[in-house]
């Protein structure tokens, strides 16, 4: 990996993310035609709005979502070219979500952060409150990338003049400062203080709702390490207890523009690109029509015959083309241009909050949580018949005694069009039980990316250290010990 040439800056899309999504302006991108290395005069809220902008981009991509993550699941299927339905990728086909993780996420943030820093102009709890902004986002985006790949540059990051060829650091050690690190940017907000008066696309610079969103985080990392190391779990789980999102209206939501050159980028690849290759699977028509669960309606569209067909996971290329015409594709809902990327939301708590009384960490009632979860999820999807959903609840009741089939479950459903949060979920609860097709090239559904082409020719001696075989996709994360 070149770092240095990885961290340069693409200040001409970032001038279109300060506004909430107003046009670009040409004269003001010609204003930017500056020194990349010394980005002096970019504001810093300016960068925070390209790092949300490119991680919920990448989140919510055709090639790490759609075309990866929805497919592990087996969500969706390929109706064509389906070589990834089939496990066939090597160190060639991720190298974009690398980049796109450290130079245009993590890169911005690093660089925002330090103008903050050194900007005189902002004192006091406004100036914390915008560097724990930074730093829960930064959380999020490593959260996110070491989940994919497991040993990633870490401490070494980010700085390619100290550390042109970065050192990996263990997915453990990235754990236990990632949790340090948002616990930190918590206690730090100052909710009576402002923060970024414009520009900041998630919360629109509300620091209660960012204090919410970091706790909720928190309990997400520290409950997927839960079965490794339960202590220091429970620990930040019980911290972050004391305030998450506890209603819709709070959830964290990025909300892409109905600009084409920054709409959801599902709606880039299936409008703009005019591409169809995806359809929805049987797995996720036949469970959920067998479940009774009205979400169906939501996430899939109508055949030409007027009926939602699920195309079996995991054929060949001939064969899934064959079935195309008569196989339901996601609905237009999904993939509308303004549809949001959902960072964390009040259904994820309240199944978070059912694990954790389940386990004993804190006290509560499991089934409630679980019930709460549902109809959050339900409600999140439009809809609000509060008696089709006790119904619901009633048919899929939670089972305590086993509790990992009923979250896993639920928490399948409930995070449809979050291919990276339900792949991480289903390693880690082993729920719904997934079976590998037939044409698969892995003997096992992959649990891991494989190291970019990039890192193992010009980062060989770092990557060497931590796997013989960069090109791995099935030895589990750290956390996945099940």
């Amino acid at each position: 990996m070149n770092m240095k040439n990885m961290l340069k800056y693409r200040f001409i899309t970032l001038v279109c993310l300060i506004f909430a999504f107003t046009a670009c302006d040409n004269d003001k991108l010609l204003d930017l035609n500056v020194d990349p290395n010394n980005p002096t005069d970019v504001p810093a809220v300016n960068l925070v709005s390209q790092a949300e902008y490119a991680l919920n981009s990448l989140l919510w991509s055709r090639g790490y979502n759609a075309e990866w993550t929805m497919l592990l699941v087996q969500q969706w299927a390929q109706n064509e070219y389906a070589e990834e339905s089939r496990y066939t990728v090597d160190g060639t086909s991720f190298n974009f979500a690398w980049e796109d993780f450290y130079a245009e996420v993590l890169n911005e943030l690093s660089t925002a952060r330090g103008l903050i820093e050194k900007n005189e102009n902002i004192v006091g709890g406004r100036r914390a409150n915008q560097l724990a902004i930074i730093d829960i986002l930064r959380v999020h985006a490593f959260h996110n990338l070491t989940d994919a790949f497991g040993a990633v540059p870490y401490s070494q990051a980010l700085n390619s003049v100290d550390f042109p060829s970065p050192a990996y650091d263990t997915q453990e050690s990235i754990y236990k400062d990632l949790l340090s690190t948002i616990q930190a940017a918590i206690n730090s907000i100052d909710t009576s203080a402002g923060s970024f008066d414009s520009g900041e696309l998630i919360y629109g610079g509300d620091m209660s709702n960012w204090k919410k969103l970091g706790n909720s985080l928190m309990m997400r990392i520290a409950m997927r390490m839960v079965d490794v190391d339960g202590a220091t779990a429970g620990q930040y789980i019980t911290s972050a207890a004391s305030d998450l999102i506890s209603s819709n209206a709070e959830n964290a939501l990025f909300t892409f523009s109905e600009n084409p050159n920054l709409a959801n980028p599902l709606f880039i690849d299936a409008v703009i690109n005019n591409r169809d290759d995806f359809a929805v699977t049987d797995v996720l028509v036949d469970n959920l029509s067998g479940m009774g669960d009205p979400r169906i309606e939501v996430f899939a569209g109508l055949t030409n015959s007027g009926e939602i067909v699920g195309m079996p996971y995991g054929l060949t290329d001939g064969e899934a083309f064959a079935l195309k015409s008569t196989t339901s594709r996601p609905s237009e809902m999904v993939r509308s241009a303004t549809a949001s990327a959902v960072v964390m939301d009040y259904a994820e708590v309240q199944f978070l909050l059912a694990e954790a009384y389940e386990r004993g960490i804190l006290s509560g009632d499991a089934a409630a949580a679980y019930a709460e979860g549902v109809k959050a999820s339900m409600n999140y999807w439009g809809i609000m018949d509060d008696t089709a959903i006790a119904d619901y609840v009633d048919k899929n009741a939670y089972d305590a005694g086993n509790w990992k089939e009923s979250l896993g479950w639920q928490k399948w459903i409930a995070f449809y069009m979050n291919g990276p949060q339900a792949w991480a979920e289903w390693r880690r609860l082993d729920y719904p039980v997934l079976a590998v097709p037939a044409a698969a090239t892995s003997a096992s559904i992959p649990v891991r990316l494989p190291y970019p082409i990039d890192e193992q020719t010009r980062n060989t001696a770092a990557l060497q250290a931590v796997t013989s075989d960069p090109n791995d996709l099935l030895t589990k994360m750290w956390w996945d010990v099940n």
